[in-house]
């Protein structure tokens, strides 16, 4: 499990804002604070958010989160051409994996009749 604060300076490590070690500035930790909360309403609006916004991301979201993340931040933080494709390319995924990993698994309530 990912605490928000992990999520937030992995999402400043995707969009070059500081290498591993690093701490955010703290204009772009509260930019990016800001993007959290914000896909985390998207998320519990879609019915997809699992646990609580102050609790730990789980690992299997993390990666879905901070993508989104990221692209939120796109129009605040200049990019390279290179990066800014991986960004919108994992973004566009996001979503998805995410309904795959939130989503309960459909179990019929009537028995299978075997003829």
């Amino acid at each position: 499990m990912a605490t928000p604060t992990q999520i937030i300076d992995r999402t400043g490590n995707e969009l070059g804002l500081l290498r591993l070690g690093q701490s955010l500035q703290s204009q772009d930790s509260v930019r990016i604070s800001s993007a959290y909360d914000e896909v985390y309403a998207q998320l519990k609006k879609e019915g997809l958010a699992t646990w609580v916004s102050t609790n730990d991301v789980p690992d299997e979201l993390s990666p879905y989160v901070i993508a989104l993340m990221a692209e939120s931040c796109l129009g605040t933080y200049g990019v390279s051409k290179e990066r800014y494709e991986r960004i919108k390319i994992n973004s566009s995924i996001a979503l998805r994996e995410i309904r795959k990993f939130t989503t309960p698994v459909y179990s019929s309530q009537e028995d299978s009749v075997d003829y």
